[in-house]
């Protein structure tokens, strides 16, 4: 306190760490206290520092801290003259990935006190200090203390009405140099508060007081120590990442049962792999094994299988499977999702939660992206609950990441592929398009809203492609792949179908990157894409379009999905690598596999991606496809052989003559 005025000095050396390691900003989020008001109130315009942000109709305010460089701590200060000094300020931290935070469209890191309470500071001279502590000798009840002592003397005590935190009205001179006092808000803003302000429904005494229920269990985020810790464990774990490997990383796929092998079986097994030559695994960890209620998970078993191959000396490579086994090519077993799940999707109505097609068969192999924040399952979106389940499998595995485990794939889809499930194979057949799976009831409601707000168009609300059947001839004269797709609406359609799919995959790429990413634990996180080869040569791409790869009307969708992929560091893992152009390159097939590959490829280098990939089908016995993987191994930063039998392994195996091929293949370096 000098010359009549107050300075308050903030500085915090965490957030000063985070500002040198991270940029972006350190913003104190903040506001005032008056007398026995606990609500937070605006702060007076003489106590602000330039560049303060006032927020509409918010009791709060936000100033940056300043990055101090000779001590390494962020700084700020407050300054006010003693008589527009309030009594006390209260404020809490948090760190933005942007250099303007109030522009910031991510997530940002909040810090609290000590039991995620309000950081409190006294600003008022020290003489009105003294007058606060001689009102408290006086004994003196107020505020919360008068509230409660109400409700324990009796019906007879007097009334008094609750704060109801809305933020009081600021006069003009404390208002921001061209913000103006609207006359009608100012009445409507006086109107409410005096109405609930006097509303009988907002008095305590002893007669309205509720009986107590017991507490509720609440899920506290971490405080600023907690983070702490866990970000210098997060850093030696990043510490023991070794990704200097001069050639291609071969893996094989284990069985979709591996779950009823046992484990002395297992690591025999692994063991003979590492002995010709594979790096590694690849295993599916089913959401419809672990988390069998709400956030209950068993690992057990999963944990037990990583601790095998790092005994072996092998990788895993886990694969987030958040759908349903059984439906698809090559599964040989049923694994559903959770059944608590398809219990609450019975009740919300599963043409809620599940893709639907124009016929109304509902697919539950993957719960609608539609319904990612749209439904709720014991309290949680599906994107939650992917999140919920990553961050349990990062807090149990992470003594074995870059032990046993370098590289997490992500399921996204059907199959575990970013894609809709536009063939089932309860429907389709070989070379069917497939058709639009955007019937279910939020998909509509989307398409819908797209054509009001985004297209103006509210005469294409109720309209959706009409493609006939699953197998029906695309080149048709009245099929909407023959002229309605290149249209003014199916160019519309087309983009909205395909930038639907996209939201999903940034949606759930984004959890799976803070949680287990290069500035998490530092592992390599990945994304599949399905193959989709045949009528690739027709001028509809039908079987792409319909599984929401927009690639035609000069579209590139392989590109687009390279572009949001990069967004979040995930390697783009492809299938078809063992397929060659040629057998069935003419009608009814139209199929050109390789002159898709390369597209992908090109798409993920322009990106600066890894690219990896994976055969569609079982080749085990023919050389021919193993051949074609080899001369497209130059481009594959990692390659995942599907699928491990014991064939692979025996002494005349055509499969240890490809991982001696393979083993010379150099790794491809990203573009600088």
């Amino acid at each position: 306190r000098a010359d009549s005025m107050i300075t308050v000095s903030i500085s915090s050396g965490f957030m000063g760490r985070r500002l040198r390691e991270q940029g972006g900003s350190a913003v104190l989020h903040w506001g005032v206290q008056m007398g026995d008001d606990e609500d937070w109130h605006r702060p007076p315009k003489t106590m602000l520092p330039p560049g303060t942000v006032y927020r509409f109709q918010r009791a709060s305010v936000h100033s940056q801290f300043k990055l101090n460089p000779e001590t390494g701590r962020a700084e700020i200060e407050l300054t006010v003259p003693q008589d527009k000094a309030p009594e006390k300020m209260r404020f809490i931290l948090f760190h933005s990935e942007a250099e303007d935070a109030e522009h910031d469209q991510g997530a940002r890191m909040w810090f609290k006190n000590v039991n995620q309470a309000d950081f409190e500071q006294i600003v008022c001279p020290v003489e009105w200090a003294h007058e606060i502590a001689a009102q408290a000798n006086k004994g003196k009840k107020s505020g919360l203390l008068q509230r409660v002592t109400s409700v324990f003397l009796g019906e007879n005590e007097e009334q008094v009405a609750v704060k109801t935190g809305i933020p009081g009205r600021q006069g003009s001179e404390d208002m921001v140099e061209g913000q103006k006092e609207d006359d009608a808000n100012v009445h409507t803003e006086d109107q409410v508060r005096k109405e609930v302000e006097h509303s009988n429904h907002w008095q305590w005494n002893a007669s309205s007081a509720k009986k107590f229920q017991g507490h509720h269990k609440l899920t506290r985020s971490l405080s600023a120590e907690q983070l702490l810790e866990k970000e210098d464990k997060m850093s030696l774990i990043r510490a023991k990442r070794n990704d200097k490997r001069k050639y291609i990383k071969l893996s094989v796929m284990m069985p979709l049962d591996l779950h009823k092998w046992r484990l002395e079986s297992l690591e025999r097994r692994m063991r003979r792999l590492k002995d010709i030559g594979v790096h590694g695994v690849m295993c599916d960890f089913w959401w419809g094994l672990v988390e069998v209620q709400p956030k209950v998970y068993d690992w057990s078993f999963y944990k037990k299988v990583a601790e095998c191959a790092a005994r072996v000396g092998i990788e895993i490579e886990p694969v987030m499977s958040f759908h349903k086994c059984g439906g698809n090519v090559g599964d040989s077993c049923l694994i559903n999702l959770p059944p608590w799940v398809l219990e609450e999707a019975k009740k919300m109505g599963r043409d809620n939660v599940f893709y639907t097609d124009k016929w109304g068969h509902v697919n539950d192999e993957y719960i609608s992206l539609a319904a990612d924040t749209a439904c709720k399952f014991h309290g949680r979106t599906p994107i939650e609950m992917y999140t919920d389940f990553m961050s349990s499998f990062a807090s149990e595995f992470q003594d074995l990441f870059h032990v046993a485990i370098s590289k997490v794939q992500v399921g996204m889809g059907p199959a575990g592929e970013l894609r809709y499930p536009s063939f089932p194979l309860v429907k389709w057949s070989y070379p069917g398009p497939g058709t639009f799976q955007c019937f279910d009831q939020n998909m509509k409601s989307n398409w819908a809203k797209y054509c009001r707000d985004v297209l103006h168009k509210k005469e294409w609300e109720g309209r959706l492609p009409d493609t006939k059947s699953y197998n029906s001839d695309c080149n048709e004269h009245d099929s909407f792949f023959k002229k309605e797709i290149h249209s003014e609406y199916g160019r519309a359609f087309m983009k909205w179908y395909s930038d639907e799919l996209l939201g999903h995959g940034e949606r759930v790429l984004k959890s799976a990157s803070a949680l287990l990413g290069k500035n998490a634990y530092g592992l390599d996180i990945s994304g599949k894409v399905a193959g989709l080869h045949w009528l690739y040569k027709t001028n509809s791409h039908a079987t792409e379009c319909a599984a929401g790869y927009y690639n035609t009307n000069e579209n590139d969708a392989y590109a687009n999905l390279a572009k949001m992929f990069k967004t979040f560091d995930a390697c783009f893992d492809f299938t078809c690598m063992e397929m060659s152009t040629g057998k069935d390159d003419c009608p009814p097939y139209y199929s050109d596999p390789e002159a898709l590959v390369k597209q992908a490829n090109t798409a993920a280098k322009n990106a600066n991606i890894k690219f990896c990939g994976e055969n569609a089908l079982p080749c085990t016995d023919d050389w021919d496809s193993m051949d074609m993987i080899l001369k497209k191994a130059k481009e594959m930063d990692s390659f995942c052989f599907l699928r491990y039998s014991e064939a692979l392994t025996n002494d005349d195996s055509l499969f240890k003559k490809f991982v001696h091929y393979l083993s010379k293949v150099p790794r491809p370096s990203l573009p600088q």
